[in-house]
């Protein structure tokens, strides 16, 4: 219940970040987009005209289905992933319940010693609940549904980029104006020549951060029972359970594990996030490197269009590796706080404490929450773009054919 209870308000929480961002977008972003279109155009004739609605065509439909195709795919993939523990784990518990039925059963036949009027009914009862045969704990290997879960985002991010390489690759630069095109500007043009470059930076960035911390997880990674480096490793030290007094010595050395993303999981992730990186710098160099319109006066709706395209890239790319990114610290930070926890000698009584290296995964968890949030963030901003490239093509072709009116001010006549 308090998981339920947890990932609905997780779920809210996003909920909210997403639909204030969209809100951001429609009151700002689109009225912006619109004004400027309206300030290009205004200086076009009419052929011209058409032509800045032929430089934004295509990219709004293409980046729309790329996008749904990403959203499907992490829903897909998560809910597959979801269902594929489960069965794991019904699998490994449904041998076992009827010996769990039948030592409940012994159990509260031996409980009933205690009211039976039998001499020495206590010790009676206790010799009966020390004859009991102990139910063995279920043993399951989850860790390919968990790969599969840390992977969605990544997975998503890629299908969406190549859904979009795919649409693009049918939409040949098409011929602007008189049909003459330039193949360079007067300045150089590279991958952060258009659009925000703190949002071209965030997948690059990203990607060295994910693949820097796979690595570090991958060199403190243990293998699980299966041979796989998959698990954190730590010797902690247990004492003696003592009903009167509490916990008491010996204390016994142990070794306790828990999941962690290892190798197992970090070569993968690591090689996923790698193709997304190169597909997203493919996409923005060619866009850099597209041909451009003879026409000057064309400049700037084509600096426009770019932008925008160039911030669908950055946000489709840059929300898969932030989300993979989040996964990653929280199974590491989880993992950190649930081993931070050890016992030691504190003169004759036994002290519990926890390691500060292991309570820093609480830092750990909350970099995990932030690069959530940036996540969808980076999501709003791919949608963002793809409604302000719909929103403008839509604008240029009404301009086009002259059912938008003139931008400037409007002269009441008085009468």
């Amino acid at each position: 219940m308090m998981q339920i209870l947890t990932s609905t308000l997780l779920g809210l929480i996003a909920a909210t970040i997403v639909l204030a961002a969209l809100v951001w977008v429609l009151v700002r972003s689109l009225p912006r987009t619109r004004g400027r279109l309206r300030a290009e155009t205004a200086r076009l004739d009419e052929p011209s005209r058409r032509s800045a609605a032929t430089l934004l065509s295509g990219w709004g439909g293409a980046g729309g289905w790329a996008l749904a195709a990403g959203i499907g795919t992490y829903v897909v993939l998560r809910v597959t992933g979801f269902f594929w523990h489960r069965r794991i784990i019904d699998v490994a518990l449904d041998p076992l319940e009827e010996a769990n039925n039948q030592y409940a059963h012994d159990q509260q036949a031996c409980e009933m010693l205690a009211t039976s009027g039998v001499a020495d009914s206590e010790a009676a009862t206790a010799k009966c609940l020390d004859g009991l045969i102990e139910t063995p704990t279920a043993i399951y290997n989850d860790a390919a549904p968990m790969l599969l879960g840390i992977l969605a985002p990544v997975l998503a991010a890629l299908v969406s980029l190549a859904v979009l390489a795919l649409l693009l690759a049918r939409l040949r630069n098409p011929k602007i104006g008189n049909g003459a095109m330039v193949s360079a500007g007067l300045r150089p043009r590279g991958i952060f020549s258009f659009g925000p470059r703190w949002a071209l930076a965030i997948p690059a960035l990203t990607a060295l951060v994910l693949i820097s911390w796979l690595v570090v997880t991958g060199l403190f990674s243990s293998r699980d029972g299966y041979g796989r480096y998959a698990i954190l490793t730590v010797e902690r030290h247990v004492s003696v359970s003592d009903p009167s007094v509490g916990r008491v010595p010996p204390l016994t050395p142990a070794l306790q594990m828990e999941s962690f993303p290892g190798w197992y999981y970090g070569v993968p992730v690591a090689a996923t996030a790698l193709a997304v990186l190169v597909l997203s710098l493919l996409l923005l160099r060619a866009l850099a490197r597209a041909p451009r319109s003879t026409e000057r006066q064309l400049l700037g709706i084509d600096d426009l269009a770019r932008t925008l395209k160039a911030k669908l890239v950055a946000g489709l790319a840059g929300a898969g590796l932030l989300a993979t990114l989040a996964t990653v610290a929280i199974l590491s930070g989880g993992a950190m706080l649930t081993l931070a926890g050890d016992e030691r000698m504190d003169g004759p009584s036994v002290e519990h404490f926890y390691h500060d290296t292991m309570l820093s995964g609480v830092y750990v968890v909350i970099c995990a929450i932030l690069f959530s949030i940036m996540a969808l963030l980076m999501v709003v901003l791919a949608l963002a773009a793809v409604l302000e490239l719909s929103t403008a093509r839509r604008l240029a072709v009404a301009v086009a054919l002259g059912e938008e009116p003139e931008p400037g001010p409007r002269v009441r006549q008085s009468h």
